[in-house]
């Protein structure tokens, strides 16, 4: 995987569309009065336009891109969006020109265009307008808000108008052939001709490696025209669903783009963009074949640091086999590592005293994972906090597709509190911490299991419904502990997945006795997320 050059920080370097030959020096343009040339800011590392309304997004598009730009192509939007042609004309002239595409109506008035013409300098500005019907005996319209616009900023307007459509006409044509983009140039270098350098006849040198990840809407047809027109390249996120899109997270680590930026309100927060974004550039899948865990069910084995890696990724693999037929998305083998003996314990000396070295655990890790399978890090609860007992395992944790396996019941007495319980807010620090491993390390979601054989065992249960809904990097499972026989085993699962929170997953553990286990056996109601076989 290529090495990604990184900015996590706003540049402040621009990059200049000369006039004239390449090699000509230009001195730094004024920033008021009339531009004398374009000048496009290189974006940050990652930038979100999420705005939902078309005009609010695309003059959102042109603050962050453009700096300066003597041309802009401006038209109507809001409850009056204009029609499909007038929009596909709208962005063609702006990408002709390399030029910012800007819209009146919606959330953006006149004024608000005006203000960003009088900010770019802009000179001319070309409104397009949908032309008149065929047949009508006046073709004349009042003049649209675009143009009043253009002209509030003290600008020269070119009006550019989508040719009449005549019975039988194919509405799906190019925008612009390559006749018309040249008269367009033509005419806006005529209303440019003040001895200023025309941007209509610069060398095309616009910003390099700016990945725009678009979920193209009616109405973003703009902010997308003016990303293209500064040189950057887009490429469709559906449903802007990054984690969820393989060929997008191929595409987007083999870019290894200087800038991203997204473009639509289905990205989710910028915070979570950025996230998706780093981790699609990390280009590593987990076993469901995405950057997400879910729709799958996971079958759980479990192996120390003492088993033979091979052998226990082929049981895991076999379990996995034993419930293929699971509803619900694919059936991902997992492997359960004993991990808590490897936590360790703070020394004398305050400083941390591993009890079994992590490096004893790799090996197991490291074959489940070349295998295509997942890993859950069992962590028991001590006298420290569940936090506490999992930091010591960040390294293994900062890889993709290893969670952890957290049991609440093994908690013992502080002198306050009495044992075998932690609390909501307890649980809420893990996942919290974990979190934020999985963000700064740009991973994939993980996985956070809790063991209970009674549900008081987590006091304030029901609050871990909000700290499932307070992150994407994390999926929350209760899991109902294996306790025994068939009967014993469904008494707690009854009482363990009764008054499960929203957006918690179930987790069931069969029976023991194997020759119980079977997918017959396995719950319906709610579906387990998580399946313990060993």
């Amino acid at each position: 995987m290529p090495a990604r050059n990184a900015r996590f920080v706003l540049s402040t370097l621009t990059v200049v569309l000369l006039a004239g030959a390449c090699g000509d020096e230009v001195s730094p343009q004024p920033s008021d009065g009339p531009a004398v040339r374009t000048v496009v800011r290189e974006p940050a590392s990652t930038v979100l336009l999420d705005s939902p309304d078309p005009a609010e997004l695309a003059l959102t598009a042109s603050q962050q891109i453009f700096e300066r730009s003597p041309v802009a192509v401006v038209a109507g939007s809001g409850a009056d969006l204009p029609d499909g042609a007038v929009r596909a004309l709208h962005a063609a002239a702006a990408e002709s020109l390399g030029a910012p595409a800007l819209l009146v109506g919606g959330a953006v008035s006149d004024r608000g265009v005006s203000d960003e013409l009088d900010r770019l300098g802009a000179r001319v500005a070309v409104v397009v307008r949908p032309g008149a019907d065929p047949g009508e005996a006046d073709s004349a319209s009042p003049e649209p808000l675009a143009a009043e616009a253009a002209r509030a900023a003290g600008v020269e307007v070119v009006t550019l108008e989508t040719p009449a459509l005549l019975p039988g006409s194919d509405p799906g044509v190019e925008p612009l052939s390559e006749d018309e983009e040249q008269e367009l140039r033509d005419r806006v270098d005529a209303a440019l001709a003040d001895g200023r350098p025309s941007p209509a006849s610069s060398p095309a040198a616009r910003l390099t490696e700016v990945l725009a990840l678009t979920d193209p809407r009616p109405g973003q047809e703009a902010a997308i025209a003016t990303l293209r027109a500064a040189g950057a390249v887009d490429h469709e996120v559906p449903g802007g669903d990054i984690a969820g899109a393989p060929e997008v997270i191929e595409h987007v680590d083999s870019v290894q783009a200087l800038a991203v930026v997204g473009v639509g309100p289905t990205f989710g927060s910028a915070e979570e963009f950025a996230w998706r974004v780093a981790a699609a550039e990390r280009g590593e899948l987990l076993p469901t074949g995405t950057q997400q865990l879910l729709p799958a069910r996971y079958v759980s084995v479990e192996g120390g640091r003492r088993d033979d890696p091979a052998a226990v990724v082929d049981a895991a693999a076999a379990a996995a086999d034993t419930y293929a037929g699971l509803e619900g998305g694919p059936v991902v083998p997992t492997v359960v590592v004993q991990a808590s003996a490897a936590a360790g314990h703070e020394g004398e000396d305050g400083d941390w005293v591993a009890e079994e070295p992590l490096a004893e655990l790799e090996p197991l890790v490291d074959a489940a994972r070349d295998a295509g399978q997942f890993v859950l890090l069992d962590v028991g609860a001590g006298m420290s906090t569940l936090r506490e007992e999992v930091e010591p395992l960040e390294d293994l944790l900062a890889r993709p597709g290893v969670g952890v396996m957290l049991h609440p019941e093994d908690r013992r007495s502080d002198g306050e509190q009495p044992p075998g319980q932690v609390s909501a807010a307890e649980v809420e620090d893990v996942v919290r911490y974990i979190e934020g491993v999985v963000t700064n390390h740009g991973l994939p979601p993980t996985m956070v299991v809790l063991h209970q054989t009674r549900p008081e065992s987590v006091v304030d249960r029901d609050q871990l419904g909000r700290t499932a809904a307070g992150t994407e990097a994390v999926e929350l499972v209760v899991a109902a502990d294996r306790t025994g026989g068939l009967t014993t085993t469904e008494w707690v699962w009854g009482r363990v997945a009764d008054g499960l929170p929203d957006g918690v997953h179930a987790g069931w553990a069969g029976p023991e006795p194997e020759y119980y286990r079977s997918v017959e056996l396995v719950p319906t109601d709610p579906a387990p997320l998580l399946v313990t076989v060993s």
